[in-house]
């Protein structure tokens, strides 16, 4: 090996040595099955394991409680432990209940309040304390789409995710 291509190659590593060290004393991801309620579990365990997660996972359905109860609280709690939330919107009534035809209803418009409420909810709460995007106090959090597809869906998600680009 040339001695360009070593001195290019420790240059590139020691650059990311600060990184690899923050990195370190973080578990990548968890779910713990208190969905950002009980914050004092996720304490005890990375104090057990002596990490603290990165990302913790949790699971929402389409019921107007509880999407309340994940911008109000849930994502707050996880957000302000120091890590970041990855939902996993599930397209289920209140309590897990099934929605039989849950597809054929999202094509026909009967959720369409509830997406775009979800969505400008979303928004408002990656906003950060102040509202406002792009500036010191913007959040992060991942969405998946539990069991579903939907074109109307992904296309509103994507539409509020370039108005804030």
């Amino acid at each position: 090996m040339s001695r360009s291509k070593v001195l290019l190659f420790l240059f590139l590593i020691a650059s990311m040595i600060d990184v690899c060290g923050a990195i370190n004393n973080k578990l990548p991801a968890i779910y713990y099955g208190n969905q950002g309620w009980n914050m004092n579990q996720i304490q005890s365990f990375s104090s057990w394991v002596g990490k603290r997660p990165i990302v913790i996972l949790l699971f929402t359905d389409w019921c107007n409680t509880s999407m309340t109860n994940l911008f109000n609280y849930q994502l707050n709690n996880i957000w302000n432990s120091g890590s970041i939330p990855a939902i996993t919107w599930e397209p289920f009534g209140c309590g897990g209940s099934s929605q039989p035809g849950i597809m054929k209803l999202i094509q026909n418009n009967s959720y369409d309040t509830y997406i775009n409420q979800f969505g400008n909810n979303l928004k408002t709460w990656l906003a950060g304390s102040d509202g406002t995007l792009d500036n010191g106090d913007d959040r992060r959090a991942y969405l998946r789409l539990g069991m579903i597809c939907s074109q109307k869906l992904l296309m509103c998600i994507l539409q509020t995710r370039k108005q804030h680009n």
